[in-house]
């Protein structure tokens, strides 16, 4: 039997699950699994090679299959997690509590509520928690994209922000790693015939956010720069770790042919660049398909008496990759809050009930209107 659905917050925020650690995830996991059980889900976890296990759980036998989703790794590693702490005004802190783990209760207590008004013998359910969307979902994009493909349409449980926003339209994010070779020499006696990396890195980045378009939204961000060996030597090596991000696919290949040029450009005589392109999540806009689960999420929010609105948001999302199996998604299911990826990460306690009220309307309703025809 299910927690209260307070009780079940604390004990899932209580319990560490940053990406990289693979066997507090896997401990999430299975309590996740013994969750989904309890509801009448079958359960299998599905080891990953570097990361976790995916859970995924599935219930009912019907040919019409709606894919529920959620992820259970954060981006705090253990020595960082911040425990459930009720902040007494509403508010309440801790690692994950609202990026995701609320959401997955949110998950679980609406099924618990949803799953008596289901013809099961006609529709399915399936859910899919993975253990990497921190990531970027490397190892589980495939188990996501093959559920999609088998299911009539998606809803996610990323948070809602402090909004009670929907989206249905995520940035695509494509990473640029860039390495500067240049020439070791004293800083004092050699800098004439030494070469900076570091020098060539800095101007090569400088000249990389000029391809921020604000009326394109597209950005760029430089995230994490090394190099150099100390003080007083002109630095033989320095790197960093960029990002791009847009809506509009068509916008890649412009995108990276412009890094190119930008990088091929020598800025210190004698310093070498070589970049590396690695894709992250693909961009998922406003569909038809999703238009019309956007429509009846809105109108499940009028009824209930909560106001909801979409917005086209820049952090990128699983529901990228469901989207590709051409099916109508929705995001944003989870709890409201702030400061997420940060120690200050809260969740508004009232967005928990409010969300499990509609998330189980949702469920009932989309697997009503895939029986009527209407999506």
């Amino acid at each position: 039997m299910l927690a209260a659905p307070l009780d079940l917050l604390k004990k899932y925020v209580n319990m560490p699950s940053g990406s990289r650690d693979r066997e507090d995830v896997a401990r999430v996991a299975e309590a996740f699994s013994r969750d989904f059980a309890d509801l009448g889900f079958r359960t299998e976890l599905i080891p990953g090679k570097e990361c976790g296990p995916v859970m995924k759980a599935e219930i009912g036998t019907g040919s019409l299959c709606l894919m529920l989703m959620g992820h259970m790794d954060t981006v705090f590693p253990r020595d960082m997690a911040v425990p459930y702490t009720d902040l007494g005004n509403g508010k309440a802190l801790g690692s994950g509590i609202m990026d995701m783990k609320g959401g997955n209760v949110v998950m679980l207590h609406a099924l618990a509520r949803a799953l008596p008004r289901l013809d099961l013998s006609r529709v399915r359910l399936c859910a899919v928690l993975n253990p990497d969307e921190e990531l970027g979902s490397p190892e589980s994009r495939g188990v996501i994209l093959d559920t999609a493909r088998r299911s009539f349409a998606a809803l996610s449980f990323e948070p809602c922000s402090d909004s009670y926003r929907l989206t249905c339209a995520r940035k695509a994010v494509s990473s640029v790693h860039i390495t500067c070779e240049g020439i070791a020499g004293h800083a004092g006696n050699q800098y004439k015939t030494s070469a900076s990396a570091i020098q060539a890195l800095c101007a090569h980045i400088t000249a990389l956010y000029s391809l921020r378009d604000d009326s394109r939204d597209i950005s760029f961000n430089a995230g994490l720069i090394s190099g150099g060996t100390a003080e007083n030597v002109v630095a033989p090596l320095a790197k960093a770790e960029c990002e791009f991000r847009y809506f509009n696919p068509d916008y890649r290949e412009e995108l990276m042919r412009r890094i190119r040029e930008i990088t091929a450009v020598e800025r210190v005589p004698g310093v070498k660049t070589s970049i590396q392109f690695i894709d992250s999540q693909p961009a998922v806009d406003l569909t038809e398909k999703s238009r019309r689960l956007l429509d009846l999420a809105l109108r499940v929010s009028e009824e209930q008496g909560q106001p909801r609105h979409h917005k086209r948001v820049g952090g990128a999302g699983d529901i990228a990759f469901a989207a590709q199996a051409g099916i109508g998604v929705l995001d944003g299911l989870g709890l409201a809050g702030g400061g997420m990826h940060t120690t200050e990460e809260y969740a508004l306690l009232e967005s928990l009930p409010r969300q499990i009220d509609f998330a189980a309307e949702m469920i009932v309703r989309t697997a009503a209107a895939e029986l009527a025809g209407a999506l």
